[in-house]
């Protein structure tokens, strides 16, 4: 009897599916490792590019000319808002627009000493806060007695003057402005009434800042001494707003007081018949001690 002999192997033959799902696997891990490969280099390049945020404070600069102060703002990221104020008064908003660099260059700085707050708030949001005092001597009116009888006036002011007015009480005023090339000074020179006066002095510079000096002057004016020579007689008159206290007479060596008490006016008559080329002295005080004085020849 004839027997066939088998030698082949006892596994079947892998499937097609099973074939299918491993290239599948493998097809998968390879995607999985390019994405991931792809993925790292994407955030690698956003690492490397990514924009910086300066996070640094704006810069602020601050200058004076005269009576302005000049502040000078910059930051990389723009300029959102400037905010400044005096001391405690009320703050100010200007708009930066954004700009790198905002420079504000007409502020008038008050007289005295002052500080300037200034906040800057940058493109980040970012807020800068910096102070500086600025010192600013502003507009002076200086008031001088002359001879007890009229007073000089005197303004001044570094930054210019537009005008100055004055009033004695309750006068019409009196304006003047500055003479020549020189804006920064303005002088005048006022009599002064008789008695107790009120002298009020307002100065405007060119920034229309205005100052207003009041000071009471009292004026002080010598009596007025008038002497007439009729026939044998020498006629004396003397007339003081303040009142006369006393009017003492010299005719060569021949002297004599009178006595007024305080009268505003006093007229006599004297006889010098009796004198040869007489020099004559008339001497009149008032009750504030202002004194004048007459001489002469006949």
């Amino acid at each position: 009897m004839n027997q066939i002999l088998y030698t082949g192997s006892n596994k079947k033959p892998a499937s097609i599916k099973s074939i299918l799902k491993f290239f599948s696997f493998c097809i998968l891990i390879l995607g999985i490792i390019f994405i991931g490969k792809g993925s790292y280099a994407l955030y690698t390049n956003y690492i490397e590019n990514k924009p910086t945020v300066d996070t640094s404070l704006a810069n602020v600069e601050f200058e004076q000319e005269t009576n302005n102060a000049i502040i000078t703002v910059s930051h990389s990221s723009g300029i959102s808002k400037v905010k400044y104020r005096w001391n405690d008064d009320d703050e100010m908003i200007i708009q930066g627009n954004m700009q790198k660099t905002v420079i504000l260059d007409s502020i008038n700085i008050p007289s005295g000493v002052n500080s300037l707050n200034v906040t800057v708030i940058d493109g980040n949001g970012k807020e800068t806060k910096s102070s500086y005092e600025y010192s600013y001597a502003g507009i002076a009116i200086d008031l001088a007695v002359v001879d007890n009888t009229s007073i000089k006036i005197t303004a001044s002011d570094l930054s210019g003057l537009s005008y100055i007015t004055y009033k004695w009480n309750s006068d019409e005023e009196i304006k003047a402005y500055p003479e020549g090339d020189d804006k920064t000074v303005i002088v005048q020179t006022t009599e002064i009434p008789s008695g107790l006066n009120t002298l009020s002095v307002t100065a405007v510079n060119t920034s229309n800042q205005t100052i207003t000096k009041t000071q009471d002057v009292k004026g002080i004016h010598p009596p007025k001494i008038q002497v007439f020579h009729q026939q044998d007689y020498l006629i004396v008159m003397v007339d003081d707003e303040e009142g006369i206290e006393k009017i003492t007479q010299k005719i060569n060596d021949e002297e004599r007081v009178i006595e007024v008490g305080g009268a505003k006016s006093k007229a006599y008559k004297y006889n010098i018949s009796a004198f040869e080329n007489p020099i004559i002295t008339i001497t009149a005080v008032d009750v504030e001690g202002v004194e004048a004085v007459f001489k002469g020849k006949l």
